[in-house]
Formats: structure tokens, C-alpha cells, sequence
């Protein structure tokens, strides 16, 4: 009887200690109002979403990987969203590969900076990088980009300096990071161009910081068992780097069936392990860099999450 009474008693010790993260506690459409404004963004746990804009396809499993819009995204806590652009007569359209996927950077635009707006110590770090064939253009990509960062609805947002910032230096901000040939005394942002197609890459901010990008994306068409194994290496890494390296760790992935990809038959099975692995490391304030998924979830940021806060 005595024993039954302890364990109660720890508990409501457990669950009620100062700063323990409770998953379904976590207000995701805020979550950073509760990390240190003196934290770099490489020592955050960051959920984000692959090719954020892809939710069309013509052949099923070919071209789609994200079931909500970006507004929901940012309001089950993304913070990390890849923003692909096709050059399309002076304007950015949002494409995967060849999809064009009815939706124009304006409209990501939009969602962004409203969300900003009415949550203004959050920040959203956006990759962009070109994709598909440009057309009837009289302007470089980079130059339309920057009609875009210019423009008076948007330009009060962008955070464009050439280094991984501070939480206190963004909240509110985009923070670009620029995939797409250009300069920093155009365009700005943190240069990862040097980014290499389907392998792990490092290369360095301005001020000598480390960045660490795992992107194998072609998986095998038996297992997803190597795909995984570069997850968890890179999450395990970002837990105990010491060199304040961003690591940003693409989980997303297509296994090629009769040579046609699929993106569902790999996110299914890693969105789970990815779940596996974050469920144990609730309120351990642990931190695993950038986590970028096909399908996210409401599930999976906030198991991701609750690992850190």
C-alpha cells in the first residue's frame, strides 16, 4: 500500500515538474516563445517539410508529398519549409520537378508573413532553390526573386544576412536560404549552393559556422533500412555536436517502382521510426537540428518537439 502511495506521489512529481514538456502541452502554433532567445537556431530541434508546396500529382504517389497547405504546416509547428520555383515568365510558380503544383510564391508569401504576423516570435527558415525549366524570362531567377523579397508586402519579413543567426535576431523573420545562383549583395541569405544531389554535404556559413546537409533521397527499392540509418547518424550527431553545426537531415525519400518514384511507401514507414525514435526523449531537452519530412503531422512535430522543450 505504501509503495502504490509513493509511486502516485512521483508521479505527479514527474508530470508537474518546472519545464517538463508534456507532448499535448506544447502550443505548436508558438513553440518558440518558449526557447532561450539566446540559442542559435543550430542548437534548436527544427521540424520541417519537404518540397512544402507538393500537393498535386497526376499519377498517384509520383509528385505529392504533403497533405496540408502551408498555413496548416506552420500551425502544427514547421518551421523549416523548402520552397521549390519554377522561372515562369517573370514570375515564381511553385513546381515539383515537372508538376506545376497551382501555386504561385505570392501565395506562399502570403501564408508565411501572415502567419508571422500574428506570431511574432516564431521565425521560418526557407530554402529556396530553382526548379524545373525556366520560360520566357527577360531576367535572371535571382532578379525575379528579389521582386518578390522587395516587394512592400513582404519585405519588412525577410532576414537575409549570410550567417546562422540567434533566436533573439529572427523571431518574426524569414530566414532565406538561398538554393539558386546568385549573390549575397543581391539576394542575401545563407549560401548552400555547394549542397551536393543525393549524399551528405558540409560547407560553412560567413562566420566560419558549420552546416551539415544529409540528403540521400533515392532509396532502395527492397528496404528503407539505409535510408534510416542516415537519419538516425545525423540525429544522434546533432544531439552531441559541440561546433554548433546546423544540421539539416532530410528524412524524406522515393523508392522507385517499375522506374516511376513513390514518395508514400518511404514516408510511411520513416514518419513512424522517426516517431519511435522522439517518443522515449519526451521532456529531455535534447536538441536534433532540422528534421525535413514527406506528410508531416500534427503527431510528428509534436513528438519531435516534445523531445526538446
Amino acid at each position: 500500500m505504501k509503495s502504490s502511495i509513493l509511486l502516485c506521489l512521483l508521479t505527479l512529481l514527474t508530470i508537474s515538474r518546472p519545464g517538463f514538456a508534456d507532448q499535448d502541452s506544447i502550443r505548436l502554433t508558438d513553440w518558440m516563445a518558449q526557447t532561450d532567445d539566446s540559442l542559435p537556431l543550430s542548437a534548436m530541434t527544427i521540424p520541417g517539410s519537404h518540397d512544402s508546396g507538393a500537393m498535386y500529382e497526376s499519377i498517384a504517389g509520383t509528385a505529392r508529398t504533403q497533405n496540408l497547405t502551408i498555413s496548416e504546416q506552420l500551425h502544427i509547428g514547421v518551421r523549416y519549409l523548402d520552397i521549390r520555383l519554377r522561372h515562369y515568365e517573370d514570375a515564381l510558380v511553385v513546381h515539383h520537378g515537372a508538376v506545376y503544383q497551382h501555386l504561385n510564391f505570392d501565395d506562399v508569401l502570403v501564408s508565411v508573413t501572415d502567419f508571422l504576423a500574428a506570431h511574432p516570435t516564431e521565425t521560418i527558415l526557407m530554402e529556396v532553390s530553382e526548379e524545373y525549366e525556366a520560360y520566357n524570362n527577360t531576367r535572371s531567377f535571382e532578379q525575379t526573386f528579389v521582386s518578390y523579397e522587395n516587394n512592400d508586402l513582404y519585405r519588412d519579413f525577410w532576414w537575409t544576412h549570410s550567417y546562422i543567426p540567434q533566436l533573439s535576431e529572427v523571431r518574426g523573420k524569414i530566414v532565406l536560404l538561398r538554393r539558386f545562383r546568385g549573390s549575397f549583395w543581391t539576394s542575401g541569405g545563407i549560401d548552400i549552393t555547394p549542397w551536393a544531389d543525393n549524399a551528405e554535404s558540409d560547407f560553412y556559413d560567413t562566420r566560419n559556422r558549420p552546416v551539415h546537409i544529409q540528403d540521400y533521397y533515392v532509396v532502395k527499392v527492397t528496404s528503407n533500412d539505409n535510408k534510416w540509418r542516415a537519419i538516425e547518424q545525423n540525429l544522434n550527431a546533432a544531439k552531441n555536436d559541440t561546433r554548433g553545426t546546423l544540421y539539416i537531415n532530410f528524412s524524406s525519400g522515393y523508392r522507385p517502382i517499375l522506374g516511376i518514384p513513390n514518395y508514400p511507401s518511404v514516408a510511411n514507414d520513416i514518419n513512424n521510426r522517426l516517431i519511435d525514435y522522439f517518443s522515449p526523449l519526451t521532456g529531455q531537452k535534447q536538441h536534433h537540428g532540422i528534421i525535413v519530412s514527406d506528410f508531416i503531422s500534427e503527431q510528428l512535430t509534436r513528438t519531435e518537439l516534445a523531445g526538446y522543450l
